[in-house]
């Protein structure tokens, strides 16, 4: 008898799924948080948000893709682990040791939780699989915690269908009848060399950026696109363009709201640095290209081109070799964009949103973690090798381009070293 709990996956959520078979793609957002509150108080709201969201208590069943399901599961419990620690214990060697252990697709919830007490200071993390939550998701799980604790009552959420389901389309048209199997799916490889490197803007350097980005009819997004491609081609040998994979959020696009859920595509974009142009140019050019995948027509069209890969027979590992010839890059820039949450939660202050910190599928590549909240921007840069330098190129080329004395044209820079051990 079929399950009613059981929905199955959609398109974007089985690019995830197959993507888990050989590398885990979790990833974690975490909390800075002035002040404390009991353990009791974040074991509450943490289980009164799971009640909420229906995502966060389901684990994926089936071994073969054309078969995966969520199945939910009502007697399951977010993973809470307590950490207590001095003041200034550095929060991203715990999100590193999180990233490094696989989640298990078979057991719910697929998601846990990291408290990290320290006198008069907070840091909560949140891991999720990506098959069921994006970087946004994960966000919105915090505020509703946090609000929570504050005292704050909230409304449990209905299933949400997949992205398919939202814009029309049915994930098995076109399916093919006779299913090629897979059999001994084995557990992802475990990661053992996460490193993660951040950076804090205050609030004037933020301000500064935001407010050139205007200037120059372009997004925040677009400027710290255009310092990555400046900050790679002077970084690496060669001539070949740099390559952005972009996870672009389809919540406003289509009018979605707070769920917990997979609600993104990806858009990845070649540049070939400046070559002679102004920077800006190149900040409109990246935003120009992220705007491509900002309509319905472009969802549309991306998700029934994913889903050729999945109503037609092929291999599992033919489906993970198209989908790596498809989204090679050196970086990935996956952005919150400018968070309008509250900053007081009761007993707690909210300072700043890490993240998303996640390793991408291709070993060489590094992902580039974008939030704005209160004012300040904050940048992870998360990959299998230690490079804060990359933060510290960027953050270079940003003083230069949107401080005082802005020149938009970006000339040598002296710039740090990928060996340097500083977070």
């Amino acid at each position: 008898m079929k399950n009613p709990n059981n929905r199955p996956l959609g398109t974007n959520e089985k690019v995830f799924w197959a993507l888990d078979q050989k590398s885990s793609t979790h990833f974690a957002v975490a909390a800075e948080l002035l002040g404390n509150a009991s353990e009791g108080a974040w074991r509450a709201a943490i289980d009164t948000v799971q009640l909420r969201h229906p995502n966060l208590s389901v684990r994926i069943s089936g071994n073969e893709y054309h078969s995966t399901a969520f199945e939910s599961i009502g007697d399951c419990r977010i993973p809470l682990r307590i950490i207590r620690t001095g003041l200034g214990e550095d929060w991203a060697a715990i999100v590193e040791g999180e990233l490094n252990e696989a989640i298990d697709l078979s057991v719910a919830p697929l998601v846990r939780t990291v408290l990290v007490q320290q006198p008069g200071k907070t840091v909560f993390i949140f891991v999720a699989n990506h098959s069921i939550s994006d970087g946004m998701s994960v966000a919105l799980v915090i505020r509703d915690i946090l609000n929570v604790i504050s005292g704050q009552s909230i409304g449990n959420l209905s299933p949400l269908p997949s992205l398919d389901g939202v814009i029309g389309l049915n994930v098995f048209d076109n399916q093919a009848q006779i299913f090629t199997e897979h059999h001994s799916i084995e557990k992802p490889l475990p990661r053992e060399k996460t490193s993660i490197a951040y950076q804090k803007f205050s609030e004037v350097e933020t301000n500064d950026i935001i407010s050139r980005s205007r200037l120059e009819q372009t997004t925040v997004h677009g400027t710290l696109g255009a310092a990555l491609v400046v900050a790679l081609v002077n970084e690496q040998t060669g001539e070949r363009p740099i390559r952005i994979m972009h996870p672009v959020s389809a919540r406003r696009t289509l009018n979605m709201g707070d769920d917990f859920s997979l609600l993104i595509n990806i858009i990845t974009s070649a540049y070939n640095g400046l070559s002679g142009n102004k920077f800006w140019d190149l900040a409109r050019e990246v935003r120009a290209s992220v705007a491509t995948a900002q309509t319905a027509e472009w969802i549309e069209h991306d998700t029934i081109s994913s889903q050729q890969l999945f109503n037609n027979n092929l291999s599992l590992e033919t489906i993970l070799q198209a989908l790596a010839a498809g989204t090679e890059h050196e970086v990935m820039l996956t952005n919150l964009g400018e968070l309008a949450f509250e900053s007081r939660f009761g007993p707690l202050k909210l300072l700043h949103l890490w993240g998303p910190m996640v390793l991408t599928p291709h070993l060489a590549a590094r992902t580039v973690g974008v939030a704005t909240f209160n004012g300040k921007l904050t940048l992870t840069v998360t990959g299998l090798f230690r490079s804060p330098g990359l933060l510290e190129r960027v953050r270079a080329i940003l003083a230069q381009v949107c401080g005082s004395s802005a020149d938009t044209q970006i000339g040598h820079l002296t710039q740090p070293r990928d060996s340097d051990q500083s977070r």
